[in-house]
């Protein structure tokens, strides 16, 4: 099935590069397949099978293997191979999935990646192709020796699980591997034997292949070397010949020596040449090595040169051939073509020209056109195909990597408007489900290199190499080829996943959540290694501080926080906490450079796959980066990556990543890395990019060979990420009397102004409403890091905030002022004021910033000899006595004073803090915030954690910018918090007719909880449950709903029904449930 978005907007009826302008008719199109090479024929008794009335109307196509990569003008029409008429039927050569070919005299072997079946497609056609003419070769040909081949092909092991190439089971050594062909002859020429073998050993070793004990062919090979990104095995050609006891083998034996224990080796494929003289010869395919005509002694045979595919050579029966490549058949040994089965083959004539292409499989249908009818909401037309339409209709109803980039490809060049594909479903480098384990729904491609674990890789960017004479994609650097599209993945396996991963991204993009996480960018990276990957961090970050200073940066460097030992290993909770933080508070970017693995990354596991379970939900969803080793490895049916597990996990985790699945090297993770922070906040025409742009551009910016192909981008590639919409034009800053100001001394007061602007058009935006943060940074701090395993190291971070309040924005124009505190370096430095605005319809946000001097002389001492007045909010409730049944409580805390508030922490004597009981302070300056223009007032939302059964005493300290301190005290009671409690719950609409929704207060916010509901029927018997786990759960408890047709085939009866809803925390086990009646109508 196709779904088409916006269709006959752009499109209509294409016909295709002339091919259906010949009279093709797609109705009588079917395919069938062929396991062996050999001439078939399909006799007039079958043509109401595909419903005409004359063979002179029957034509065949198809392509003899698996498909060229490279892309070519004649890539798009198919292949037509002719066909000989003999009386009432069609006589026509098919080779099967796996070739053999005679190229300049030496045999080629071609095996089928992708199935061991090979389809070709058989309809109606106007003056099919036909072999008319018969060859007649000279009387005086002698006989000679022709040779058939016999393959056995290893597809046991993928050494390093990536790659295409597969090899047989193991030999080790001092052992034999017998491997059967069962092959006999009359003739007494020599036997051939041909092929590739590979072994594995740290000393030199030898194999050997033997036939009735005696050798063969023997080889030395060479030793692999002893290191963890060493190549993994070493091929050696198989050229032998010989001659058999009684001209018959039934096993070859495969014999391996090496002085290391460990060592193995394998056979790729080997090729068995029979010889048969011609005189005698019997139906078959054969090989003539001589090239020279020959006569032969099957007089009767239908003979056929077919070294050229499309262009056979048939000869007449008399006993005379030349040639190659040659087919004999008696007519008792012709092939029956097999059942033909109908192939869909519409997606090649109709269709609407789509910005997006979703390619799935068939099981995940329904998810994809859910996706793709959100992304019409969005303005992006996009198109839904299965895998089964692409391969019959550009791969001979073949599995084929290449039959979907020539797919692609055909959007590309006759639609001109594809900009994005993305493959939806879980693709792995096991095409033929040899290893069991997780499925390939949509397959990805796979690097020739199979043995070493540099250069080998599984990637999607082939689907994006679109010009024609691409595709060949050599794995050299010479050989590199730029992306024309952006290709992304969800590398799902079930429905259940893809509908998580498409809910993320229409949530994330239906409604944006708004806040600084947008303006974030979080650069997160490893020790150790002499600073590399912190220095690597520093030069991204210096980049982005001047091309994108409107964006602020977290740096969660692991050498900043402590390392404690852990047995042999160490760790560092600090680090895995800040991360931790920086998530649940939102960042719109994670960029991670350093060591890792398929789950963790850091050796000290500040991240590990498990850690996503105990991660709060969250709409802040980031964008990962992840610079290292196979953290992104999607291609495994084995495991699932820790890529994987965020970019599927619900509520929670990534909105998307781009991310490495193989080992590589720290200079190509840095260029690659320093590529994407040039992309990700650049615009093309007053718009950023989709991440599909910022995937294609990166790579297309550091080619390196094969050493870059393994960098994935895991997720929906027409998403753009959630920056602000708008800009915000700042103003010129004054004083009091409207002078300008040249540089922020210390206490000068500053007024600002600033509008919000269309940066599409350069508009004022008069119609937004809402309001604006400002906030004020000091010039960067030098932070030292600990030096725990590689030498301490200075880097800058903005770590002063001078200023945060906020204005109301009336009309698209704002103003309002502040105060410089008091303390800071008098030597000028330069500082950003960052502006960031909300609209009130909560649709649109903009954001602004503009360099300014900070320090200079003092300005004079403003009069104030008061501290700061403080009052408190708790829970809800602003005056004592405060009780409650929660350890852990919602406040607010409201300060005012005429000079403001010092949140800017240079003196920590000056911080604003809250001292719960006997702990120790906590810090609050990032939480607060001046607000209606002026820095005199403001407030601080925070959750009061770590309270006592019983009566607590909380201190709040505050002091202003000319150095005034005041302190209130507070006392709350909190009784009955030693066991869990539903506070109240409300069900609604009850009555329901659709979809009831449950929803709860508590008080056990910050537990891990699991809320369970039950639906019962009057007489017992339950109707309905679901359970969901709550991390870190907040008071009140929203958004837990029973669908009626939830798992149903029709809605319940209407009547009355009792619920139960059950609170469990995980951290005593206590219990609380509530019941009632619902009422579906």
């Amino acid at each position: 099935m196709k779904k088409a978005c916006l269709a006959g907007i752009l499109g209509g009826l294409s016909l295709f590069f002339g091919f259906f302008l010949q009279g093709f008719s797609q109705e009588s199109f079917y395919k069938f397949g062929v396991t062996k090479s050999g001439l078939y024929r399909f006799d007039a008794d079958r043509l109401n099978e595909l419903g005409v009335s004359s063979l002179d109307e029957v034509a065949f196509f198809g392509y003899p293997g698996r498909l060229p990569q490279k892309l070519d003008s004649g890539t798009f029409s198919l292949r037509e191979i002719p066909a000989k008429r003999v009386n009432n039927e069609l006589l026509i050569f098919l080779t099967g999935p796996h070739s053999l070919d005679l190229i300049d005299g030496e045999l080629e072997y071609r095996h089928h990646y992708y199935s061991d079946t090979l389809y070709y497609l058989i309809g109606s056609k106007e003056n099919p192709k036909r072999l008319e003419s018969e060859t007649q070769v000279s009387p005086q040909a002698e006989p000679i020796t022709l040779y058939e081949w016999t393959t056995v092909k290893g597809e046991d092991r993928n050494i390093l699980n990536s790659g295409r190439t597969w090899y047989s089971e193991p030999v080790s050594s001092g052992s034999l591997r017998s491997i059967p062909f069962r092959q006999s002859t009359e003739s007494s020429a020599d036997w051939l034997l041909q092929g590739r073998v590979m072994a594995q050993s740290f000393q030199s070793s030898q194999v050997s292949i033997l036939e009735n004990g005696s050798s063969i062919f023997q080889t030395n090979i060479s030793p692999i070397p002893n290191s963890l990104y060493g190549i993994k095995g070493v091929e050696a050609a198989v050229n032998a010949s010989f001659n058999p006891a009684n001209q018959e083998v039934n096993t070859l034996e495969l014999a391996y020596n090496s002085s290391d224990n460990n060592a193995s080796a394998y056979f790729e494929h080997l090729l068995l040449g029979v010889p048969n003289e011609s005189p005698e010869i019997q139906s078959g395919l054969y090989f003539n090595l001589s090239g020279q005509a020959f006569s032969h002694g099957c007089n009767e045979c239908e003979v056929w040169e077919v070294s050229d595919f499309y262009k056979p050579i048939t000869f007449q029966k008399n006993g005379f051939a030349q040639g190659g490549k040659l087919v004999f058949s008696r007519s008792s040994d012709l092939l029956n073509i097999p059942i033909l089965s109908p192939v869909e083959s519409n997606i090649r004539t109709v269709g609407s020209w789509p910005e997006l292409l979703i390619i799935t499989d068939q099981n995940l249908l329904p998810e994809a056109e859910k996706l793709s009818t959100h992304k019409l909401g969005q303005g992006i037309l996009s198109e839904v195909v299965t895998l089964k339409e692409i391969y019959d209709a550009f791969g001979y109803g073949n599995k084929d990597v290449v039959a979907i980039r020539d797919f692609i490809a055909w959007h590309f060049h006759e639609g001109k408007r594809v900009k994005n594909v993305l493959l939806l479903g879980k693709g792995t480098f096991d095409y033929k489900g040899k290893l069991g384990g997780r499925p390939n729904v949509v397959p990805t491609y796979s690097s020739r290199s199979s043995l070493n674990p540099l250069t080998t890789y599984s990637s999607d960017d082939f689907f994006g190499l679109l010009e024609f004479g691409q595709g060949e994609w050599v794995e050299s650097q010479s050989g590199d080829e730029k992306l024309s599209i952006g290709v992304g993945r969800l590398p799902v396996i079930t429905r259940q996943e893809a509908d998580i991963v498409i809910q993320k991204i229409i949530d994330y993009e239906q409604n944006p959540s708004f806040g600084n996480w947008k303006r974030s960018f979080s650069l997160f990276a490893d020790d150790a290694d002499n600073n590399i990957h912190l220095r690597d961090a520093e030069a991204h970050s210096t980049y982005l501080r001047v091309a994108n200073s409107e964006f602020f940066q977290n740096k969660l460097y692991l050498d900043r926080y402590e390392q404690i030992p852990n047995g042999d290993s160490q760790q560092s909770p600090e680090a895995k906490q800040a991360l931790r933080e920086v998530l649940t508070e939102g960042t719109l970017v994670v960029n991670y450079i350093g060591h890792g693995n398929e789950t963790t990354l850091t050796a000290e596991e500040v991240f590990r796959v498990e850690d996503i379970a105990d991660f709060p939900e969250t709409s802040f969803l980031p964008l990962w980066v992840t610079a290292t080793c196979e953290f992104g490895r999607h291609d495994s049916p084995f495991i699932r990556s820790g890529a994987e597990e965020l970019l599927t996990v619900q509520g929670k985790g990534a909105i998307g990543l781009l991310t490495t699945g193989r080992p590589v090297f720290s200079s190509v993770n840095f260029r690659l890395n320093e590529a994407f922070v040039r992309e990700v906040y650049k615009k093309e025409n007053g718009t950023y990019q989709d991440l599909g742009s910022i995937f294609k551009n990166t790579k297309n910016n550091s080619l390196n060979g094969a050493l870059n192909r393994n960098f994935s981008l895991l997720g929906d590639p027409s998403l753009r990420l959630n920056y602000p919409d708008l800009e915000i034009e700042i103003g010129e800053f004054k004083d009091a009397d409207g002078n300008p100001i040249e540089n922020f001394a210390p206490l000068s007061e500053v007024f600002y102004q600033g509008k919000v602007i269309n940066p599409l058009n350069g508009n004022d935006m008069t119609t937004f409403n809402g309001t604006v943060e400002v906030e004020l940074m000091d010039r960067p701090v030098s932070i030292k890091t600990l030096g725990d395993e590689s030498p301490p190291i200075e880097f800058p971070e903005e770590a002063i905030t001078l200023f945060r309040g906020k204005a109301e924005v009336r009309n698209g124009y704002f103003e309002g002022k502040f105060r410089v505190p008091s303390g800071i370096d008098i030597e000028i430095g330069k500082g950003n004021i960052r502006m960031y605005a909300v609209d009130s319809t909560g649709m649109l946000d903009a954001q602004g910033v503009a360099q300014v001097d900070v320090g200079g002389e003092q300005a004079d001492n403003p009069t104030d000899e008061e501290g700061p007045n403080i009052e408190i909010q708790i829970g809800g409730q602003q005056l004592e006595p405060f009780n409650f049944p929660s350890k852990q409580l919602g406040a607010i805390i409201f300060l005012s004073d005429s000079t403001g508030i010092d949140i800017s922490g240079i003196d920590p004597r000056k911080d604003f803090t809250i001292q719960i009981n006997q702990q120790p302070p906590r810090v609050l300056n990032k939480s607060f915030v001046s607000d209606g223009g002026s820095y005199q007032r403001g407030q601080a939302e925070i959750k009061i954690e770590g309270l006592e059964e019983g009566i607590n005493s909380i201190r709040v300290s505050a002091t202003d910018l000319v150095g005034n301190s005041n302190e209130a005290i507070f006392e709350i009671r909190v009784e009955g918090s030693n066991r869990i409690q539903i506070l109240d719950h409300i069900v609604y609409p009850n009555p329901a007719d659709k979809e009831t929704i449950f929803e709860l207060t508590h008080n056990r916010p910050g537990e891990n909880l699991l809320i369970e509901l039950e639906v019962y029927s009057l007489t017992g018997s339950i109707l309905f449950s679901a359970s969901r786990r709550l991390v870190e759960a907040e008071s009140r408890i929203e958004g837990f709903r029973w669908i009626f047709l939830q798992n149903q085939s029709k809605i319940p009866a209407k009547g009355t029904y009792i619920y139960k809803l059950t609170l469990s925390s995980e951290a005593d086990s206590s219990v609380a449930s509530e019941s009632g009646k619902l009422i579906i109508e």
